[in-house]
């Protein structure tokens, strides 16, 4: 412990300013303490004692043991936000608060004010640190002020003179210890005051995050292998499920292609919390950025959590009732019937109904349908209560049955066709098969309209999300017409997969490394040259294992042709003439993920200094 402490110190005109030391308080955790004033002679203590490492001055201390921390007096803990936990929602609303401040002694009363005790002594555990602040660095800190008063005074005037800097700080995420501590001695004004900061830090969940991020980033996706890294990871150090779900999601989050994504949305829900009401178009663009996502790999826990924070008890701009709507609503009023034969009945025709209803509200982001299946639900488990009479609570959770196998034939089939190098196993296609078997004995045609037909027309569907669509359904075609197996179709899922992460990996090469290769290319000798130099290159730098498909060469370079022809001769065209009927005629017709082109064309408005409006308008 104390004995391994590493101490370096600044001196300034004779006048020690800042003391750092370093230890392990166990194992696992590391320490570092930076104390700061402008003399800190004979002004701060320290010792070792059989409880732990007791740092004290001025009626203020904290101690360090193998467990965790004890400390009293002045003081707080700090700690950068992870994303997904739950935020204040004070905090989620300020898109520049990116900190946890907790004071010691301070606690919300009833009406949403902080409240000052002088109680101010405590003990947290280093699981409990790490579980429920920041899952690798968190600090403490403790301030000596120059003048006594009551601990609850002390504590109001910090929280008054760094909290609004605390939360926004650089420093914590970027643990800047001698930055961060020098911030709080200025904010307090005080220059006879010390500040002392303690930041901890877990090795074990540093090295998992670590790790993840190196694996994340190399495919954008984690791989069976990466998982599995993961999972022994997790196994040696004992890290608990819920702290690895957190890091990851935290991890995803922060890559910078996902932030932006899901930065965005938030924006919006700020916008609509603010004024307390959502409109029609907002949702769209809400339902727009969540199909995105699926293809960046997002899990939508952030997003159902930042809902669920952001659009609680909001006011839903009324608009006409949608016929869906409306035939929903009139065949669960009619479970309600008083004449025993039509009482709780509903035909296979209304099931059909039923299914197209909630496939167009998932499409729409419509939450009526929602709000008016939970009053339904509510509404049955109500009548067999007062009635006992189950025929009505029977039949609705058949309905529930039948939606809960739409919810879980859409996740897995939307995902294959939107998340870039989803592939599927050969349980995720025998449970497919089992949905399809039970929709088609409502109606042969039902799964296809609800489930594929649907992602065909999705105008963001890669030509790699429509092979494997494509193959997928005709697979489970010929897997019960005997033809083919389970086996058979997840190989050949595989392969579309595998072709698309060559794709992928190219493409993202040659656009890095050949700025304009475009006017290089004039001959058909010339792209022969290219493609034998560009293969020969990414073999040597282990870019891709084996040969490439010549194939995956053109493709690639006429894609880059497309994407010059439209950004040089049609876009300029189309911003002059606000005709955006060429600009989807291109974008059906060209084969390019929209998406992508979506991103180009963001970057060239930023370039060419040209107004957002004007996107935004060519785009409807």
């Amino acid at each position: 412990m104390f004995e391994n402490h590493r101490e370096s110190v600044i001196i300034n005109a004779d006048m020690i300013r800042e003391i750092k030391l370093s230890g392990k308080a166990n194992d696992v955790i590391d320490y570092y303490v930076t104390i700061t004033g402008e003399d800190l002679s004979n002004r701060y203590f320290v010792e070792s004692t059989p409880e732990g490492d007791r740092f004290f001055s001025g009626g203020n201390e904290l101690t360090i043991s193998a467990d965790g921390v004890h400390y009293l007096g002045t003081g707080g803990s700090v700690c950068e936000y992870m994303f997904g936990v739950d935020l204040p929602l004070k905090d989620l609303l300020r898109k520049d608060v990116s900190n946890r401040l907790v004071m010691f002694g301070a606690f919300y009363d009833k009406g949403e004010n902080i409240t000052f005790s002088n109680t101010t002594t405590g003990k947290e555990t280093f699981d409990q640190v790490f579980l429920t602040g920041n899952a690798v660095s968190n600090y403490y800190f403790f301030v000596h002020f120059s003048q006594k008063a009551d601990l609850r005074d002390q504590q109001r005037d910090i929280l008054r003179s760094i909290g609004k800097s605390v939360k926004r700080s650089e420093m914590v995420g970027a643990g800047d210890d001698s930055g961060f501590c020098r911030e709080l001695f200025d904010e307090l004004g005080d220059s006879r005051a010390l500040t002392f900061l303690f930041r901890f830090v877990n090795r074990h969940n540093k090295e998992y995050i670590q790790t993840f991020n190196r694996l994340h980033q190399e495919q954008k996706t984690l791989t069976p292998s990466a998982s599995a890294a993961l999972d022994e990871l997790a196994q040696k150090y004992n890290i608990i499920p819920y702290q690895q779900e957190r890091i990851k999601i935290d991890g995803m989050y922060k890559l910078p292609e996902n932030k932006k994504i899901v930065d965005e949305y938030k924006d919006i829900l700020i916008a609509v919390s603010e004024k307390g009401e959502v409109n029609p178009s907002e949702l769209a663009k809400l339902s727009r950025l969540r199909t995105l996502s699926l293809r960046l790999n997002i899990p939508n826990t952030l997003f159902d959590t930042l809902d669920a924070r952001l659009l609680k008890d909001m006011n839903i701009v009324e608009v006409e009732e949608p016929d869906y709507i409306r035939e929903t609503r009139a065949i669960f009023e009619g479970l309600f019937f008083r004449a025993d034969k039509i009482r709780g009945h509903i035909s296979h025709e209304d099931l059909i109904k039923l299914l197209k209803a909630k496939e167009k509200s998932s499409n729409h982001r419509d939450p009526g349908f929602e709000s008016l299946l939970l009053d339904t639900v509510r509404a049955c488990d109500e009548h067999a209560r007062d009635t006992n009479d189950t025929a009505v609570l029977e039949s609705m959770s058949n309905v529930l049955t039948y939606f809960d196998r739409y919810d879980s034939a859409a996740t897995t089939i939307n995902n294959l066709a939107f998340m870039e190098n989803s592939t599927l196993t050969e349980g995720n296609i025998r449970s497919l098969y089992g949905n399809k078997e039970i929709f088609d004995a409502i109606s042969p045609d039902i799964f296809q309209e609800l489930f594929i037909e649907c992602v065909r027309n999705n105008r963001y569907l890669t030509r790699y999300g429509r092979k494997k669509i494509d193959k997928l359904f005709r697979g489970l075609l010929q897997i019960r017409s005997g033809d083919s197996t389970y086996r058979e179709l997840a190989t050949t899922i595989q392969s579309v997969r595998e072709d698309e992460r060559l794709y992928a990996l190219i493409h993202r090469y040659v656009k890095d490394r050949f700025k304009s290769i475009y006017a290089e290319l004039n001959s058909k000798e010339d792209q022969e040259i290219f493609i034998q130099d560009l293969n020969r290159e990414i073999q040597a730098k282990g870019i891709v294992q084996g040969p490439v498909p010549h194939e995956v060469f053109e493709e690639i370079i006429l894609d880059f042709r497309k994407e010059s022809f439209y950004l040089n001769n049609l876009l300029p065209h189309i911003i002059v003439s606000r005709d955006s009927q060429v600009r989807d005629d291109f974008l059906t017709n060209s084969g390019l993920d929209r998406f992508y082109v979506e991103e180009l064309e963001k970057d060239y408005f930023g370039m060419n200094r040209i107004e957002q409006r004007i996107l935004e308008e060519i785009r409807k």
